[in-house]
Formats: structure tokens, sequence, C-alpha cells
């Protein structure tokens, strides 16, 4: 039983919310509570949104997200700067917090100046206020400079200084937003330093809003997701760092969707005639991976109303919008109409982009889903696989959940789904796929393992002897003959990328050769003792060998990544591997 003492913050059911006004007048007005519920005069803003969060005593818990996520409101709360509107937070023990640049410091003081005011507000003063002076400035390495208004300090030295003196004082929770990352490296490694050891000798929790999610993960054993108010996610620093990467893919898959929605609206203004309602149709496989086989649609239909009301078509011109109902090329996966098992069918294929979803639009005539308490989505398919495929519907920047499409290979199967707008909610994010696999699939990568100098398999590898790196794989799309380049990626600690092997002579072919095992040979590990994970990157001849503008999980060229696929340590690499991630080897020549 964990006793209420181990919790340095409990919140429960913790939201903000901001009135965001119409002008001047009318925030001006509410401060004197004279503005009411004047209709238009303004509208909320939920910037944390039902956060329930708990921290033990002592966890480094960084917290990431998009600007707007919620991240530096939570921070404000926890440090009591601001009031929550509902909710319960609780927040024990001394509270050190350095949420902006500048805090706490005037410019017009030197250097000396506020660290000695800084120190007396916290009731430091004497022999121990000189003492803590003194490690300050050391640890600032800003001796030349103290004496200087800080107005005259570069941003680095700035921080540099407040980051010095905001951690001479060991806190119970150290709160740090987002200024970690001014200055240079090594100013951020001996940061990185002065907190593990504020952890790990004083027991202080350390709580940190930052952008850059790798540099959360080196920090922090645990990683806070914050989107749209909500936890994301909350979990392991290489779990996060996957579901991260993919959220990038999904983050482009809702641009794509909110400009075709635009694009449908405009084409209707076009018209001139009665608006018709535009439902989007999108089916996925359930974990985000790509499908181990193909699956056939012979029908796609949506009913209300004892009637049809609109189908999706399956043919030649299926991608044709100006017939109204038709199947979206764009960031989908449709393969080529065919016949199949006696039907006419389209298949989503497991290959050819990096969106792995099938999409259509059902272009429903006025107000026809409004009233209609029966309305549901027909499907008719048959997989190869026994795949898990999610569907989706999204109408007025809302979404609707359709549940899972029950799979049984090698059969056609009808399946009805209710389509209800009362139970739609404001378009969130998909589940996330934290699995690390992203690619177009046209390659695919069956299995992986590391092999020592004695041709076992193993995890645990000594510095300086040899190693083998054995990948299993099979090429997916037939058509593929190609030199594909092949990319083995090692992590430090699973974030810091320290070494890559690449082959770009490996020929893939998917009618003479669709499939076999890749082997690199490591002749010396010259990697230093520690923790690593590794990552395997199939992609396009000459990917690497020009700049790639689309990151690599929405980039159809990249054809299977594997993300932190598997873990491995190296052991023995003795003293001159210390402080290193590599120790080289080269020729040595003395002359005279």
């Amino acid at each position: 039983m964990i006793e209420s003492s181990d919790f340095v913050v409990r919140a429960r059911a913790l939201r903000k919310v901001y009135r965001l006004y119409a002008g001047p007048g009318q925030r001006f007005l509410d401060m004197f509570g004279l503005l009411g519920d004047r209709p238009g005069a303004y509208s909320e803003h939920a910037a944390l949104d039902g956060i329930d969060l708990d921290v033990r005593r002592g966890e480094k818990v960084a917290f990431i997200g998009r600007n707007g996520a919620g991240k530096s409101t939570l921070l404000k709360l926890i440090t009591n700067v601001i009031e929550p509107t509902a909710g319960t937070i609780a927040v024990s023990g001394k509270v050190h917090a350095l949420l902006q640049i500048g805090t706490g410091f005037h410019p017009d003081f030197t250097g000396r100046e506020n660290v000695y005011a800084y120190l007396a507000q916290l009731g430091v003063s004497g022999r121990e206020a000189n003492a803590k002076y003194a490690e300050i400035v050391d640890f600032a390495e800003l001796e030349e400079y103290i004496g200087q208004p800080v107005k005259t300090y570069s941003t680095g030295m700035a921080v540099r200084l407040m980051f010095a003196t905001a951690t001479a004082i060991t806190p119970e929770l150290l709160v740090l937003d987002e200024v970690l990352g001014v200055g240079d490296a090594y100013f951020a490694q001996k940061s990185y330093e002065r907190i593990r050891e504020l952890c790990s000798a004083a027991g202080t929790t350390v709580l940190l809003v930052t952008h850059d999610v790798y540099s959360a993960v080196k920090m922090c054993e645990r990683v806070i997701w914050l989107d749209r108010g909500r936890i994301l996610m909350d979990g392991g620093g290489t779990l996060v760092v996957r579901a991260y990467e993919d959220s990038i893919r999904q983050q482009e898959e809702n641009r794509l969707r909110i400009r075709k929605q635009q694009r449908l609206e405009e084409l209707e203004r076009s018209r001139g005639e009665s608006r018709r309602r535009h439902v989007l149709l999108e089916i996925r496989p359930a974990d985000g991976r790509p499908l181990s086989g193909l699956v056939y649609f012979s029908r796609l239909a949506l009913r209300a109303g004892g009637r049809e009301l609109a189908v999706l078509p399956l043919g030649d011109d299926a991608f044709d919008e100006s017939r109204g109902s038709h199947l979206q090329q764009e960031a989908s996966r449709w393969g080529d109409a065919t016949w199949w098992n006696g039907r006419e069918s389209r298949p989503l294929l497991n290959h050819g982009g990096a969106f792995h979803k099938a999409s259509g639009v059902f272009a429903v005539p006025g107000r026809a889903l409004d009233a209609a308490a029966d309305a549901r989505v027909e499907f008719d398919y048959w997989s190869e696989c026994d795949a898990e495929l999610v569907a989706e519907c999204y109408c007025d920047s809302r979404s609707i959940a359709l549940g899972r499409l029950p799979i049984e290979a090698g059969r056609w199967i009808h399946h009805e789904a209710s389509l209800s707008l009362d139970g739609a909610v404001a378009e969130t994010m998909p589940a996330l796929n934290t699995t690390g696999i992203h690619g177009s699939g046209a390659v695919v990568v069956r299995a992986a393992r590391i092999l020592d100098s004695s041709g076992a398999e193993t995890y645990s590898l000594r510095h300086g002897e040899a190693a083998t790196f054995e990948i299993e794989y099979a090429v997916v799309e037939p058509d593929l003959r190609e030199r594909s380049q092949v990319v083995i990626a090692i992590h430090r600690d699973g974030v810091q990328d320290v070494c890559r092997w690449i082959g770009r002579d490996l020929l893939f072919d998917g009618r003479l050769r669709p499939g076999g095992t890749l082997c690199l040979s490591v002749p010396k590990l010259l990697l230093t003792d520690g923790e690593y994970s590794v990552t395997i990157l199939i992609a396009k001849e000459g990917y690497y060998d020009q700049p790639q503008a689309a990151f690599y999980t929405l980039n159809r060229d990249v054809y299977f990544c594997a993300s932190r696929l598997f873990d491995f340590v190296v052991r023995g690499a003795g003293l001159i591997g210390s402080g290193t991630v590599s120790v080289a080897e080269g020729q040595w020549l003395a002359t005279t």
C-alpha cells in the first residue's frame, strides 16, 4: 500500500478554463463582475480538462506535447501561480520553480546581486549564503561576468545562472519549464547531471516541461504526454517515444482530413445546388501497423430510415469527386478494382503508402441523417488474414467510432455498424501505435537478432568482440526490384543515436527472391559499456543519398522501420570507455 506521504503531487479531475474575450471592453467589464453571460462576449477554452495525476517523491517526470497542450498551465497550478477552475490539487514539500527565463531576476541588477537576493528570499543569509554563492558561480562558470548587470548577459548565460541558483538549495520539488534547451550542449549535460544528483542524493522530485521528447526521455524515466488539456499517454520513455513518432503521421492524417473536408465544402458551394452532407469513412488496422494480407471490400453503404442514402463506388471511376460519393486516393491504400471470389471488389493493400488505411466519402442528401435514429454503415468484405480492423466516420469536424470489424479469413462477411451523430465527439487522436513499426509495407522484417562471436543468439555483448546482426525479411510488393537501403541504428539508453550501419548494395526482388535473411558482420564492437536499443530501417534506393523533407513515419519511401525493436547491453570497455560511447581503432605511427 502506498502511503499518502509518498506523493508530492496529487490532482483529481483538475480543470483550468480561460475566457477568450471578443474585445478589451469585455475583459474590462468582466474584471469588475459586470459582464454577466452576455451572448458573444467571450468563449471558453479548457487549457486542462479533467487531469488525474499522482507524482511520487523522488520521481523525474517530463511533460511533453504541442503548443497549447496544457503543459505550462499544469506547472503553474502545481506551483500555485494560478488557481484551478475545478477539481483538486495537493502539493507537498518545498517547491522551487523556474517557469520562464528571467523569473525572479532583475535585469538591472548584477548577477551577484540577483543571486544574493534570490537566496535571501529563501531565508538563506550570512555564511551559508556566501558558500552557496561560491557554489552557484562555480557551477554556472560565470566568474568573469558575475559583476555585470544581467541585462548584458546572453540568453544562455542568464539561464545558466538561474538554473545554478535554483538548484543550489536542495528543493523537495524542482519545477522546470522549457529552460534546459537554452545554452550549449556542454551545459545541458551538466544540468542533467545536477538533476540526477539531486534526485539520487536528496530525493528531489523533478517536473520538466519540454517540446523535445528525446531530451525528456534522456532525463526522466516517466514521460506524460498532454494533448488538448488531457493526458494522452503516461509511461516509460521508450514507449512514449514510439507513440510520439507515430503521432506525427497521425497529425498529418488529420491535416489531410481537414483539407479534404474543406475542399468538399468548396465544391458544394461552387455547384450552387442544395447542399449535401459529407461523411468521411476510414478503415484501418486496429494496432496501426500494416496488414499481413489484403482485405477486399465489395460493398460500403450508408443506410437510414429504411433507405439507402449513399454507396461508395468500387469500380474504375471510384476516385472521381464530382460524382458525390467516392473513394479517397490521397493518404489511402486502395488497390485496383478487381473481381474477387465472385464479386466486384477493391482491396485495402498491405503496402503502397505511409498511411495504413482506406478512406471514402459518403455524399448524403440534405439533412437526412439529422432525425435518423437507425443510421448505419454496411460493410461486405473478405480477408486474407485474421487482421483486426476498426472503422470511424468523420462529419462536421466530429468523429463517430464504428468499432471493430469482425474478421474470419477466407470468407465473405457482412457487418453493420450503427452511426449515431448524437454520440459524436469532438475529433480526437486515434489510438497510438506504440509498437514502433512504421513504413509503406513494401518490405517487412519478420524477425531480427544479434549473434555473439560464437554464433549464439545473445543480447549481452563484450566490447571489442565480434557480433552479427541477422534480419529476416519479406518483399511484399511483387513489382519491387531495386537496391534498397538498409540501416541499423543504435541508440544509447533508447534515446541518443550513437551509431549507424548502412547497406546500399543489397538487391530486393519481389518476384525472384521474395524473402531471405540479411547479415551484418561487425568484426569488433567498439561501443562502450551501456544499454542500447536497435532500430532497423529499409528504404527506397537512394533514400539516404538526398535530403528528406518528410518525417520517416509519413514518408512513403520508407518501406519498413522498427523503432527501438529490441535492447542489448555492452560490457568490458574498461576505463578507456568511461564517459564516451565508442573507442575507435586506427593505425599508430611514431616518427622522429
